[in-house]
């Protein structure tokens, strides 16, 4: 992103470093966008003490910048594929800062309405933070590595969830729960400046001359390799956020535990992304030279099965360890879904198709829990959880069965 033509011919071990750098800047990044994101999540019980409201009004503060990156998504894909320039991330990350100020003042004064605004807000440089993470990560390298460091760097995301979760309630003893905000804030915007200089040192691997073309996008939204893949992305999403979202309630209730450790163990369940997101991506680029489709279709079929174990698991022991398997097979996928996005395209309309997918993610992430609730409500049982998640990892299978492979001999870029 920002510079011209094809490039990487040769590579001194000078360039080897900031490549690195640039992915691990990148990695960083993600993990402090994650963090604020699921800030409000990790404080739950202060905000809604501090500002008397439901918890569902609290809860609902987690989704703002979701909702803000559902909205805008496409047409910031598009913004971002004909600007082609790496002053939008610093630009992001200024836009992500001044949102959680916003929210600092917000909380501060006990304005829900404001803290609402500047969370949607927020969700703006979230948003293109995420996309041009993305795109950075797949033309930094040879197209033989860019599954495996699409799906490294977006594992930042995950633990992110985790520094927020173990870190927001211990900033909030020292700084009071609204400075937490921008704390995380201040973090991206430093990080988006580290990621601003280092990707400037290296060349970029078949990026685009031009920007896209109104002929290009047509070309994307026609393109029926593409809405395959958002098929898959939304099922994905799905799959995990069933088990992220509603298997704390499961265990406390199946197993006569408390909600606090029923969450601890969930945890777990997004927490191994950080290793398996990565491995997903690496399994695809070496030992299935560069082939996506076999990891989707792994994935969906380990979590079915995965799935089926937890439903007849009989001790918590025995569900908690297929939980965590579970989330492994789930997140194998989850880099994959953006880098074959962008390999059914031109490169030139790269962060349009990782925007489509983004989008079908957070979809995914919406629909999925408010599914599964309104099935076990009806059917009176939370049984209904699994038969929802096989019957996305069944649906999962069959339209991989049905897609087109974008890797490998395949790949257009």
């Amino acid at each position: 992103m920002g510079a011209t033509g094809v490039t990487g011919v040769g590579d001194p071990t000078g360039r080897s470093a900031w490549r690195v750098a640039t992915i691990g800047a990148g990695w960083l990044l993600l993990l402090f966008v994650g963090a604020y994101l699921i800030t409000p999540a990790s404080i739950l019980t202060l905000v809604m003490n501090d500002l008397n409201i439901a918890e569902s009004t609290a809860a609902a503060l987690v989704s703002m910048p979701q909702v803000t990156a559902t909205v805008i998504g496409i047409p910031v894909g598009v913004y971002i594929d004909r600007v082609k320039t790496r002053a939008v991330i610093p630009a992001s990350g200024a836009v992500l800062l001044v949102g959680s100020v916003g929210d600092w003042i917000a909380a501060s004064s006990g304005d829900v309405s404001l803290l609402i605004a500047s969370r949607l807000f927020a969700g703006v440089g979230m948003f293109v933070l995420w996309v041009v993470s993305i795109d950075i990560a797949a033309s930094t390298v040879p197209s033989d590595r860019r599954a495996t460091a699409t799906s490294v760097i977006i594992s930042g995301y995950p633990a992110g969830y985790a520094i927020g979760q173990f870190g927001a309630p211990r900033l909030a003893e020292v700084i009071g729960w609204p400075g937490v905000f921008p704390v995380f804030g201040g973090a991206v915007l430093l990080l988006s400046l580290v990621l601003y200089a280092a990707v400037g040192r290296v060349p970029r691997f078949e990026t685009a001359t031009d920007p896209i073309s109104l002929g290009g996008l047509r070309r994307v939204l026609r393109n029926r390799d593409v809405w395959m893949v958002v098929v898959v992305t939304i099922l994905g999403y799905s799959l995990y956020m069933v088990f992220n979202s509603w298997m704390p309630t499961y265990i406390a209730g199946r197993f006569d535990v408390s909600l606090a450790a029923s969450g601890t163990f969930v945890a777990l369940f997004p927490a191994v992304g950080v290793l398996a997101r990565p491995a997903g991506g690496w399994l695809s680029d070496t030992v299935f030279a560069q082939r996506r489709r076999p990891i989707f279709a792994a994935s969906f079929a380990g979590a079915t099965a995965l799935a089926i174990a937890m439903f007849l698991s009989t001790t918590v022991a025995v569900l908690v360890t297929m939980l965590v398997l579970a989330g492994v097979f789930v997140q194998l996928q989850i880099g994959l879904m953006y880098r074959s996005a962008q390999e059914f395209v031109e490169p030139s309309a790269a962060g349009t198709a990782v925007s489509l997918a983004s989008v079908a993610g957070w979809l995914g992430s919406f629909v999925a829990p408010v599914l599964a609730g309104e099935l076990v409500a009806t059917a009176g049982t939370d049984a209904m959880l699994f038969v929802l998640a096989v019957g996305l990892g069944v649906m999962g299978g069959v339209t991989v069965w049905q897609m087109a492979e974008s890797g490998g001999a395949a790949a257009p870029a």
